[in-house]
This record gives structure tokens, C-alpha cells and sequence, in this order.
């Protein structure tokens, strides 16, 4: 069966009324864990991880404590199959003032602990595979052989860093696969990125303060 076929099975044999109850359900569970996604952003995240990923393999570029790596790790999960690989270095970002005034009191380790014990308390630790690295250490351990399902890029926002990130990993996203670039509108750098993206890109869609391509 064609990428496309199967696609397209996964999305209609999964009733619409027992998505949604399941969306509902996760929410109450992922909520606790700081961060900045969207719940309903989050629910995208899930859906592409479980319905709409050629192959299940996802690579999440910034993940601070978890939020988001749950909700892609829970879509996994429910497909039964896959891993998310979260790339981060668990020490803030160096150019965003807010991330080094919320880490002021914390020992080394403590906010790569907070996320580990998030995805231990969600059963992710099989699912989630943490790489504790800068984004392009991680590009370049990266295999061409790994195609990449989705792609999430929220890591440093400056514009120089996400058309780092978005140049050296695009190329591994696999043929029908996506590429979410986080806080569109609100961040100049990613905003300015989704203007000048390739044409072997196209639009897929948006949620909130996020902008969604899929390679075609």
C-alpha cells in the first residue's frame, strides 16, 4: 500500500468522536508540565505523530521540560510504533533573558531531570530518546538513512538559529512528512523563516502560534 494509502487509512479507521475523547483525556495529564505549547497546538502535534506521519520517527528540536515532547510522544504511543528523539541541551537559551531568570535557583541537572521525570510519569521513557546536545551536534550524528517523520523546531529563536536548525534537518524529513516551526506570529525569527521556506515545501496548515509544512 502507497504512503498516501496508508495515510489515509490510519485517518479514517480512527473515529473522529474517539480522537477527540482521547485529546480530552490527555490534556488534564500533559497540562502540569510547564511550558508554552497550546493545548489545542499540542493536539496537532498528536495527530501528526499518530495519524499523518509517513514514518514514525520524530525528531523534536527544543524541549525544555516536556510539554510538547508529550504530546508527541502519547501520539507514538497510541500508534504503537516510533520514537521521538528530543534534541536539547537542557540549559536555557542562552539569548532569551526569561529562560535564564526562570533557571536562576536551578542546580545543573535539575531541568533535564524535570523532563526526564515528565515522561516517566507519562510511560514515555521508551518512546521519548533524549539527546543532550546542541541541535547541530545532533544534525550532524544524524544518519541520511533515518528519514524523519515530523520535524518540530523550537529551539533558539533568533532568526539565525532557526534557519540553522530548519537548513541542516529539513533535509532528513522523509517525502509526505512535516516540518512544525514553532511561535509563528509571535517570534520574529521563525516568522521570518516561513516566507522564504523552498518550494519542495507547502503549506499544510496552522494552529495556534504554530506554522505547519509537509514536504511534497
Amino acid at each position: 500500500m502507497s504512503t498516501a494509502a496508508n495515510d489515509a487509512s490510519r485517518v479514517t479507521e480512527l473515529d473522529r468522536n474517539v480522537l477527540l475523547e482521547r485529546l480530552r483525556d490527555l490534556g488534564p495529564l500533559i497540562d502540569p508540565i510547564q511550558g508554552w505549547l497550546d493545548p489545542n497546538a499540542g493536539g496537532v502535534l498528536y495527530q501528526l505523530a499518530r495519524l499523518r506521519a509517513p514514518v514514525p520517527t520524530v525528531v523534536e528540536l527544543g524541549s525544555w521540560k516536556g510539554r510538547s515532547t508529550a504530546w508527541l510522544g502519547m501520539g507514538l504511543l497510541d500508534r504503537g510504533e516510533g520514537r521521538v528523539v528530543a534534541v536539547d541541551t537542557w540549559a536555557g537559551t542562552s539569548n532569551e533573558p526569561g529562560h535564564a531568570a526562570m533557571l536562576a535557583n536551578y542546580a545543573q541537572d535539575q531541568l533535564f531531570d524535570e523532563f526526564r521525570a515528565n515522561m516517566a510519569r507519562l510511560g514515555l521513557e521508551r518512546r521519548v530518546e533524549p539527546w543532550r546536545m546542541t541541535t547541530l551536534e545532533a544534525a550532524r550524528r544524524w544518519s541520511m538513512g533515518d528519514p524523519i517523520g515530523v520535524l518540530h523546531i523550537d529551539a533558539a529563536h533568533d532568526y539565525d538559529s532557526v534557519r540553522q536548525d530548519f537548513e541542516f534537518w529539513s533535509p532528513f524529513v522523509a517525502k509526505g512528512g512535516f516540518v512544525v516551526l514553532d511561535d509563528v506570529p509571535t517570534w520574529p525569527g521563525p516568522s521570518q523563516l516561513v516566507t522564504e521556506l523552498p518550494r519542495w515545501f507547502s503549506h499544510f496548515g496552522t494552529s495556534p502560534n504554530q506554522w505547519v509544512v509537509v514536504r511534497v
